[in-house]
C-alpha cells in the first residue's frame, strides 16, 4: 500500500509538471540572473524592496527590481510553479508570484501556459478583465507562431507609458518593459496582445514627472542610487528625453529618479536639461553630503585633506564633521576615508 501512495504521489506530480509549460524571452546583458534559495523564511515581509505609491485611501507597491531570493511569494512552496520545480527564471512562475505578493492571498490564476491565462480567467470569471491598462494587472499574450506565451505585471503609469515587470524562461530572471498606453501589443512585438487580467481595484493616480533632455555629449551614468558611491546600472545617450518622477540632492549634485531601456536608476540632472514640468515646485531641501568634511556645500580633494590633518592631530573636527568624514560608514576615521573621497570625485570626472 506504501508504494502504491507513493506511485500514485510520483504520477500526481509528473502530471503538474507536464502540463506547467513556461514562456521565452529575449534576455539583456545588463540584467544578472538569481538562483534558487533552499532556505527560505516563510514570514518575511517583502515591502521593504518595493516602491510605495500612494493612491488615495489605498497604495500600491511597484515592483522596479527582481525579488530577493528570501521572498516567499517567488522562492518557496507558497508559488505553485516553483513548488513542482518551474520556478524562475519563467514569466508564469513572476506573475503569479508577484499576484500573490499584491494580494497577499493565494491567486486564483492558471497555473498552465501562459498563453491560456486570459481565457481561463474569461471561462471561470475569478477577476475582471479588459484591454485597458491599470496597475497590478496581469498582461497576456500568445506568441505569433506557436502555442506558448508571456504574462506580465503592470507596475507603473506614467504619462503614456506602461511599465511592466516580467521574467523569462532560461533567460532573465527579472526585467522591465515598456508600451503605449493604448498599444501594449509594442511591450512584447513578436505575440499577439490578449488582454489584461484585473486581478485588484487600485486606481491609478496621476503621477508627477519633469521630462528631461540630456545634454552632456558623453551622455549621463545612471546608478542604483543617488550618488557616485552606488553601481552604474545603465547610461542614456546624448539628446535622450527621459521622464522624471523624483529629486533628491547628494555629494553636491542634483540627481533624478528615472526608467530607461527598462532599467530604473538615478542620474544627475545638471548634465540634462528640463524641458517641462511645474518650475514653481519647491526644490528638494538639501541633504548633508557624506565626505564634505569642511562644510562648503560640496565634495572636494579639500575634504580629504582635513582627514588627513584630523588623523594627524593638526586639526579637531565637530561631531557633524565627524559624522561626514566617515565615508565608508564603519563608524571609524582612517585615512581610507580621505582615499575614498578621492576615488569618489575621480569618477565625477568620468
Amino acid at each position: 500500500m506504501r508504494i502504491l501512495k507513493c506511485a500514485m504521489a510520483f504520477v500526481l506530480a509528473f502530471c503538474m509538471l507536464a502540463v506547467t509549460v513556461v514562456c521565452s524571452a529575449v534576455a539583456t546583458p545588463d540584467m544578472i540572473a538569481l538562483t534558487k534559495s533552499s532556505d527560505v523564511d516563510e514570514n518575511i515581509e517583502p515591502y521593504t524592496e518595493l516602491e510605495i505609491t500612494e493612491q488615495g485611501d489605498s497604495t500600491y507597491a511597484a515592483r522596479m527590481h527582481a525579488p530577493k531570493l528570501d521572498n516567499p511569494y517567488y522562492y518557496s512552496n507558497k508559488n505553485v510553479f516553483y513548488k513542482y520545480g518551474y520556478g524562475m527564471p519563467n514569466c508564469t512562475c513572476y506573475a503569479w508570484g508577484r499576484a500573490y505578493e499584491i494580494l497577499k492571498t493565494e491567486p486564483k490564476l492558471c497555473i498552465y501556459d501562459a498563453h491560456l491565462w486570459y481565457d481561463y480567467n474569461k471561462k471561470n470569471g475569478y477577476y475582471k478583465y479588459g484591454q485597458t491598462p491599470k496597475l497590478g494587472a496581469i498582461a497576456c499574450y500568445k506568441y505569433k507562431n506557436y502555442d506558448s506565451g508571456h504574462v506580465a505585471v503592470v507596475e507603473k503609469i506614467i504619462g503614456d507609458t506602461v511599465y511592466y515587470s516580467n521574467s523569462a524562461w532560461s533567460g532573465q530572471t527579472f526585467y522591465i518593459n515598456t508600451s503605449p498606453v493604448d498599444d501594449p501589443e509594442q511591450a512584447l512585438p513578436t505575440a499577439d496582445f490578449l488582454g489584461f487580467i484585473y486581478i485588484g481595484e487600485f486606481d491609478s493616480p496621476t503621477v508627477d514627472y519633469d521630462e528631461y533632455r540630456i545634454t552632456s555629449d558623453n551622455g549621463v551614468n545612471m546608478r542604483s542610487g543617488a550618488g557616485t558611491s552606488y553601481q552604474v546600472v545603465s547610461a542614456i545617450p546624448y539628446n535622450v528625453v527621459v521622464q522624471v518622477t523624483k529629486t533628491t540632492n547628494a555629494g553636491g549634485y542634483t540627481w533624478g529618479y528615472t526608467i530607461y531601456n527598462g532599467v530604473a536608476g538615478w542620474f544627475v540632472t545638471d548634465f540634462a536639461q528640463k524641458i517641462s514640468g511645474d518650475d514653481t515646485k519647491p526644490k528638494p531641501e538639501p541633504e548633508p553630503i557624506l565626505g564634505d568634511v569642511n562644510l562648503d556645500s560640496k565634495l572636494s580633494v579639500l575634504d580629504a585633506t582635513v582627514i588627513q590633518r584630523y588623523l594627524a592631530y593638526i586639526d579637531e573636527l565637530t561631531d557633524e564633521q565627524k559624522a561626514l568624514a566617515d565615508f565608508d560608514k564603519n563608524s571609524v576615521i582612517t585615512i581610507l576615508d580621505a582615499t575614498k573621497i578621492r576615488f569618489a570625485l575621480l569618477k565625477l570626472e568620468e
